[in-house]
């Protein structure tokens, strides 16, 4: 029986950006993570409804053999998955406050590869850490957002200390390893993705768009290449 495995953050709710309207990339995102957690649940008992047991097996993030590619998929379906209610609640609440900031700053292309960027790496890195453990959940993406917004602010030359997202990122990374449950390889591997896709976007008062689609591309293969290495590590688990 494989381990489940669910990643989580933590809300802190800081200035800057709230003000504006949500940008249509990110409630694309969070529409999509909430129409596939109704497909991959019992509505009818949502209060204490948990990840079905055939959603999990077939789609979740965990090490899988690589002969012809393999189940390269699970580099990617696993992000949309979540375990229950909370672990929804808790990743869109921070994907809408951190997302629409990061879309208005770098624009909605860009956002949505800044995204595909942390989700793979973040699926890198929980192979990495524990390849039989299935993981689920957008956190990897939410931690890449986090760290894109401090990077692209501080390029851009503001101080996103001053509002809190550096203490917000400091609390979750240091609760990744506190709390239970949580795959601290997803988290750190999307808020790797994500300061590497913050530095390639760059100071958007100087935003160089070659920049972003030469780079964007090569950080996405790169993180899907090397979370294909990572899944050899997988010692067929049993079910």
């Amino acid at each position: 029986m494989v381990e489940r495995h669910f990643g989580s953050t933590v809300q802190v709710v800081f200035t800057g950006g709230h003000h504006n309207p949500a940008k249509p990339a990110t409630v694309a995102l969070i529409a999509v993570n909430c129409f596939i957690f109704v497909l991959t649940h019992d509505i009818t008992m949502l209060g204490g409804a948990s990840l079905e047991r055939d959603s999990l097996v077939k789609w979740a993030t965990y090490g899988f053999p690589i002969d012809a590619i393999g189940e390269w998929w699970r580099l990617a379906s696993g992000a949309f998955l979540h375990a229950d209610v909370r672990h929804l609640l808790l990743n869109m609440i921070m994907l809408f406050l951190l997302g629409r900031r990061l879309e208005r700053q770098i624009g909605s292309p860009a956002f949505i590869g800044l995204c595909a960027i942390s989700m793979l790496w973040g699926s890198m890195g929980a192979l990495i850490a524990t390849p039989n453990t299935a993981v689920v959940g957008a956190s990897g993406i939410v931690y890449g957002i986090m760290a894109a917004v401090l990077v692209v602010e501080r390029s851009s030359g503001k101080d996103p200390w001053n509002e809190g997202l550096g203490t917000l990122i400091i609390v979750n990374i240091v609760l990744s390893f506190v709390i239970p449950g949580i795959s601290v390889g997803g988290h750190l591997g999307g808020l790797t993705g994500g300061l590497i896709g913050g530095w390639i976007a760059g100071d958007q008062r100087q935003r160089s768009l070659s920049r972003i689609w030469t780079g964007f591309p090569i950080a996405a293969l790169l993180g899907f290449a090397l979370g294909l290495i990572a899944a050899k590590t997988w010692l067929d688990p049993v079910i």
